[in-house]
């Protein structure tokens, strides 16, 4: 018998999928689709899928333009003025190609209209494809003529101005048009289990993403009820699944999400099915927590796959964390020598003792070493806490939930407040970072106590150093738990990435100013 099968299976070519693994699956065949059995008008006021896709573009398309274009013939002038050139009119074509390539660019990374996008993959997307066009450029002009030195220097000075500023102008125009009504796709969740619900609630508050949850469907048929019941107030419960076909075209939506997660005994295959009329659907996994940033999907013998990257294992991405560490914490401490001098001076005029304080923490591998602080609390900060808390039992429910009060008596007033809430307490850990115990960016540090509060997590947090800042501080910082934290540091691991950490060192100088989070 295995001789036979061996004999077949050398008879067989190796082809693109395996059927063996195929046969296995159960196939989504999509009942037909509701535009040929329902040809209802659309409300008036909702816009054709190619209406929103062109609508929800076209801001961000003459945001990027104004940056690619401002940057280029603003070099121009810099440049000519360095050079003592003068510009001719040929740089005026030269800015419209790059302007018209970059577009070219960008829709083939998947800027326009980058519904629903992460502003981390996005940031990624942007720089490259403003290093792309204004390469080309360059290398357009080395091809055809002899590449003039106002020529490089425009190319070089427009690059990196535009490389600067794309992100930034995107997340301003988003924010800009996040609240028109106009702006935008309309997304379906499907599912209205508790990952679903979070969907909605997630989409809802992150209107600049452009994705406009229109609301739930869930249950098989409308005469099954639902359990436990979804709150009117906070959700918008459109129907069964099986009415999909006529909710998408009466919604005008163009996305779903797929969100099994709390559903009880959802059927993903079947509710497939009802997807037909969605030119965009994504199935949420509804128990894994799979890296989602930089996961892409990969067909294995014909089985749909998720390839996972571990960037920390990546030497090179090993190499250029530790050398931004490195450069950037020397450049801060440098920078910020007069601000050492003036806290300390401060710090010791408002109360006797030393300037910096070090407390043990828990570093990369489980290693321990001491993180250094601005002292922002009154010497005796232990044994004011402890009184405050018996005079006050009721704060120590919120000491013991999130290891912080918002009221803190151990303070010192003035000096003390100020660099908590600016975060410039930390600044003494750049010689942390110099030395390699921490960096720049990374999970917050933490103590031995602290352990146990990450249970399973705790692992995630060993793999990489801790950091100044992190997902945790510019995501909410001390308005959010510390189960949300370790949630939070947790992402950070497995979503590791230059450029995310790129992403959260630009976030928070806007931290920073705003003071979110922070008391």
């Amino acid at each position: 018998m295995a001789s036979t099968d061996l004999q077949e299976s050398k008879r067989l070519p190796v082809g693109v999928v395996s059927t063996e693994a195929i046969e296995q699956l159960a196939p989504v065949l999509p009942e037909p689709s509701g535009k040929e059995r329902h040809r209802k008008r659309r409300p008036r006021g909702v816009a054709s899928g190619v209406g929103q896709v062109v609508l929800t573009s076209i801001p961000l398309i003459c945001g990027d333009l104004l940056v690619v274009l401002g940057s280029f013939y603003g070099a121009i002038l810099v440049s000519a003025a360095l050079l003592g050139y003068a510009p001719h009119t040929n740089f005026f074509f030269q800015g419209l190609a790059v302007g018209v390539s970059f577009l070219g660019i960008g829709l083939l990374m998947g800027l326009y209209p980058a519904t629903g996008v992460s502003p981390v993959f996005e940031l990624r997307q942007l720089v490259l494809s403003g290093f792309f066009a204004f390469s080309l450029m360059l290398a357009t002009n080395a091809m055809v003529a002899v590449l003039s030195p106002i020529e490089l220097l425009v190319g070089v000075i427009g690059g990196i101005v535009a490389m600067l500023l794309l992100p930034i102008v995107r997340a301003t125009v988003r924010h800009m048009v996040a609240d028109r009504g106009w702006w935008g796709e309309r997304v379906v969740i499907i599912g209205a289990g508790v990952q679903g619900q979070a969907i909605y609630k997630f989409y809802q508050r992150a209107s600049q993403r452009g994705l406009r949850p229109v609301g739930l469907v869930d249950r098989w048929h409308d005469a099954q009820p639902l359990s436990p019941p979804l709150d009117a107030d906070r959700y918008r419960y459109l129907g069964s699944i099986d009415r999909l076909n006529r909710i998408v075209p009466r919604h005008g939506v163009r996305w779903g999400i797929l969100a099994p997660g709390g559903c009880d005994g959802m059927d993903v295959s079947g509710v497939m099915r009802f997807c037909g009329d969605l030119p965009h659907l994504i199935v949420l996994p509804s128990q894994l927590m799979i890296p989602s940033l930089w996961a892409s999907p990969r067909e294995c013998a014909g089985v749909m796959g998720v390839h996972v990257t571990d960037h920390l294992q990546s030497p090179v991405n090993a190499t250029v964390k530790r050398a931004v560490d490195f450069f950037g914490s020397l450049f801060g401490l440098l920078a910020a020598s007069p601000m050492f001098i003036l806290a300390i001076a401060w710090t010791k005029w408002k109360s006797p003792g030393p300037a910096f304080y070090g407390h043990t923490r828990i570093g990369r591998d489980g290693k321990k070493f001491k993180a250094w602080k601005f002292r922002t609390m009154v010497p005796d900060a232990d044994s004011v806490l402890e009184d405050y808390l018996e005079r006050h039992p009721e704060m120590r429910r919120e000491w013991i939930e999130d290891q912080k009060l918002k009221n803190d008596p151990r303070i010192i007033p003035g000096i003390g407040h100020f660099l908590r809430k600016t975060s410039l307490d930390e600044i003494p850990q750049l010689w942390n970072v110099l030395t390699g115990e921490m960096s720049l960016v990374g999970p917050r540090p933490i103590v031995q106590s602290e352990v146990e509060r990450y249970r399973e997590m705790f692992p995630y947090y060993l793999r990489v150093r801790p950091g100044i800042t992190g997902l945790w501080q510019v995501s909410g910082r001390n308005d959010t738990s510390y189960d949300q934290r370790v949630q939070l540091d947790s992402y950070y691991v497995c979503n590791w990435s230059p450029w995310l950490d790129t992403y959260i060192l630009l976030r928070t100088i806007r931290t920073m100013a705003m003071r979110e989070g922070a008391y």
